[in-house]
């Protein structure tokens, strides 16, 4: 088959490789040249983890992901990942907690349950409160965005797909059996089509009933206080740390001199080509202000930089991954609210196994437009 993928973030460039990988011919667009930080698949380090808060639905899907990386060829022999291990603190009523440990019970996830006081001891750099506890997911760990973006494009490239990179896609539509895309350089038709274009979804899903709201999402990145512990991925966790103001924040280990922090959402919505991407210095001291009450042993050094990318959410906090219910040729993918990366070679496969009819390996009822 011919198929034309739209959006070469981290879902549409994992699309483009699952199908390539397959024997189609695969033609993909992207208005930028990927990765670029325009979207949501940029800022050096995501979280990924075995356990899913969100429900034991999402456990079959991270794990075909890390299957399906495992197998992607290292580009120039930069790791995608590194499996550190995961630390959750918060209340043990608290989604952070009992949501990973109602995911882990069904699915058989190895975990551990610990004490503020057992925290503190396994890792002195961290101050759980004490009204705190750690669930530990040892599968947990960091993807590096940029590297695996890279390395999906470079295989597709490298099985034949067509990369037409910096070419806006300005209109679509299902013609007959297939379908016709066109950009500034004319019309190109094909068997099926992919649209998975992150914050640019939106106008995509609207006139199906679906309201997408795009939000705001600000990273920061700190140097370590002079004379701190050692706190890289070789002795740290990623840490997702709940409080009563910002529920919860990530706090990734030292990677090139610098601690990542970002809090998850701001509540603040637009268009994608409307957010605000200048950083407001109360960010960075907000930020600042967590990394001393929960890591008063590493702050205090210089923030160094700052960064936004975007959330794309649905409205009940569930992916979208299904065809389009009146051009089955068209297949339509919204697999983000946040926490989507750690999916993406599952979700990317999953939108190639809708356009081409193969059979997805992970069920994806739950993630159906018809819900």
């Amino acid at each position: 088959m011919h198929l034309i993928v739209v959006g070469l973030g981290a879902v549409g460039s994992a699309a483009a490789w699952r199908l390539a990988e397959a024997g189609h011919r695969v033609t993909a667009f992207d208005r930028w040249a990927p990765p670029h930080a325009h979207g949501s698949t940029h800022g050096e380090t995501r979280v990924t983890r075995i356990t899913a808060w969100e429900g034991a639905r999402y456990v079959p899907l991270v794990r075909r992901a890390n299957t399906l990386w495992e197998s992607l060829p290292a580009l120039d022999g930069a790791p995608h990942g590194r499996r550190n291990g995961g630390l959750f603190l918060a209340p043990a009523d608290d989604l952070l907690v009992a949501g990973s440990v109602a995911s882990a019970a069904p699915t058989g996830v190895p975990h551990e349950l610990l004490s503020a006081d057992e925290v503190r001891a396994r890792w002195p750099q961290i101050a759980p409160s004490a009204g705190q506890v750690g669930f530990v997911d040892p599968g947990a760990g960091m993807l590096f965005p940029e590297r695996i973006v890279r390395a999906t494009l470079a295989r597709s490239r490298a099985l034949g797909a067509d990369l037409r990179l910096d070419e806006p896609v300005t209109a679509w539509r299902a013609d007959g059996a297939g379908v016709a895309v066109t950009t500034g350089h004319g019309t190109l038709r094909a068997d099926a089509l992919i649209l998975c274009t992150g914050g640019w979804m939106p106008e995509v899903l609207a006139p199906l009933g679906v309201e997408l709201r795009v939000e705001r999402q600000v990273l920061h990145w700190f140097a370590p206080a002079a004379g701190a512990p050692p706190f890289g991925p070789e002795v740290a966790p990623i840490v997702l740390v709940a409080d009563e103001e910002t529920h919860a924040t990530v706090v990734f280990p030292v990677v090139d001199g610098a601690i990542k922090l970002g809090t998850h959402g701001s509540g603040e919505f637009a268009p994608a080509d409307q957010i605000d991407r200048a950083i407001r210095p109360a960010e960075a001291a907000d930020a600042a202000r967590i990394l001393r009450r929960f890591f008063p042993r590493l702050a205090g050094g210089a923030h160094v930089r700052s960064a936004t990318c975007l959330y794309t959410n649905t409205p009940d906090g569930d992916f979208i991954l299904d065809r389009h219910p009146e051009h089955p040729q068209v297949v339509l993918g919204s697999p983000c609210n946040g926490f989507g990366f750690k999916f993406s070679a599952a979700t990317g496969e999953a939108l190639a196994c809708l356009a081409t009819g193969a059979p997805t390996p992970v069920d994806l009822t739950p993630w159906r437009l018809a819900r």
